[in-house]
């Protein structure tokens, strides 16, 4: 008796065999594992939030202490430190894209308001690690 790859050779073809669900058992499982160590991993340091405007480091401040409190270059932007997150509030920009951002918290991430020129980046608070420099990546142009 000969299967052919249509399975007319006597009678449906299942949808899975033992070893496809072994691995897409074991597939899942290492992306749960992965998942949780993403929850629970903590930085060692506190993430602070440099305020930058026109490109520049106008403000570094804790997201440990809950606040609200405006860039002195531009008063019309408002910004909120609320339970160790950052956002922007308000701003007088015309579409308030970043007021939608919302809040961020884990270094690395980044909110801007164009219009107005300034910008939110959350950090690791302390020294840098060794290696790690605030030269960029890439350079293109």
């Amino acid at each position: 008796m000969n299967k052919t790859l249509d399975g007319g050779g006597g009678g449906p073809r299942k949808l899975f065999y033992r070893m496809d669900l072994a691995v897409i058992g074991g597939v899942l499982l290492a992306a749960l594992a992965m998942m949780a160590a993403m929850a629970l991993y903590r930085p060692a340091r506190p993430a602070v939030c440099q305020v930058l405007y026109e490109n520049r480091v106008a403000l570094t401040v804790s997201l440990d202490k809950d606040q609200v409190f405006t860039l002195p270059q531009n008063p019309r932007v408002v910004f909120q430190v609320k339970n160790g997150a950052i956002a922007f509030i308000a701003s007088d920009c015309p579409d308030r894209i970043c007021v939608k951002t919302g809040f961020i918290s884990r270094p690395g991430q980044m909110a801007a308001c164009l219009p107005n020129r300034a910008a939110l980046k959350v950090i690791a608070a302390g020294p840098p690690r060794p290696g790690a420099d605030d030269e960029p990546d890439v350079i293109i142009g």
